[in-house]
């Protein structure tokens, strides 16, 4: 009971409401978010974007061949799926936040209120990418001013491009596991060995192709092909998004 005054005290609009469900998802567990800082730590001293620079210098110098240089080009790039992973980290406690608000009967208590499904759903997504994107802004600040006290504003430029595209499949994955999870009930259910809901899993798909694509393509073809990928992703998510309306129904928001 207590809980349900909380998302309803104090909430008279949206905002309120989104950031309330937001700490309350980070209240979950501290894990999530540990590991999200120490990811993006990690990405800010060993994969920052504007290495490229002193790599290729490097490359150029030493007279390595091509095959090799194309492969250590490519490690900045790597910091696209390392970027987009920490932030789905920090979704997982608004997914499991909304599995754990269903069969504790929270949504059935504020459909009585009179709350449609869609704002429910809207609730939970917006709560998803604000973690999102508070990371983003923080974290990007953070690899910008590092690219411009190594390589000035070279660095400022590949990180601008590395870490737009991580935030664009990152914010796009975020909203197609939401949107996918409210859609298929079945994707709410934790997976084997694990406290994630399947949605989770299935968003990794969006996430594995950064792994490759720096190796499979040229530096510059490898950025082409992950912003299409990212433009993919962002579309379905939209669309989904847009028939949110239809495709939410409202028992399946009941425990």
């Amino acid at each position: 009971m207590a809980q349900m005054q909380e998302m309803t005290n104090g909430s008279g609009n949206g905002r309120n409401q989104v950031i309330v469900t937001a700490g309350r998802a980070l209240g979950i567990n501290r894990f999530y978010l540990a590991y999200a800082i120490m990811m993006g730590f990690g990405v800010l001293v060993f994969l920052n974007p504007s290495s490229s620079i002193r790599i290729t210098s490097l490359i150029s110098t030493a007279g390595i061949t091509s095959g090799a240089a194309n492969a250590k080009a490519a490690i900045p790039l790597l910091a696209v799926p390392f970027t987009v992973l920490p932030m789905m980290m920090l979704t997982t406690p608004v997914v499991v936040l909304f599995a754990y608000d269903k069969s504790n009967g929270m949504l059935e208590y504020l459909l009585s209120l009179g709350t449609t499904q869609r704002d429910i759903y809207l609730r939970y997504l917006d709560a998803a990418l604000l973690d999102a994107v508070v990371y983003l802004l923080f974290f990007g600040a953070l690899n910008a001013l590092y690219s411009y006290i190594q390589s000035g504003t070279g660095g400022l430029s590949t990180t601008g491009v590395i870490l737009g595209t991580g935030g664009l499949i990152a914010v796009s994955t975020v909203a197609f596991i939401m949107m996918v999870m409210m859609i298929f009930s079945s994707l709410q259910k934790s997976r084997a060995g694990g406290n994630q809901p399947l949605a989770m899993t299935l968003g990794l798909v969006g996430v594995f192709p950064g792994y490759f694509i720096p190796f499979l393509f040229q530096y510059n073809t490898a950025v082409e092909v992950e912003i299409v990928e990212g433009a993919l992703i962002a579309a379905i998510a939209l669309v989904l998004v847009a028939l949110s309306g239809r495709l939410v129904r409202r028992e399946k928001l009941l425990p």
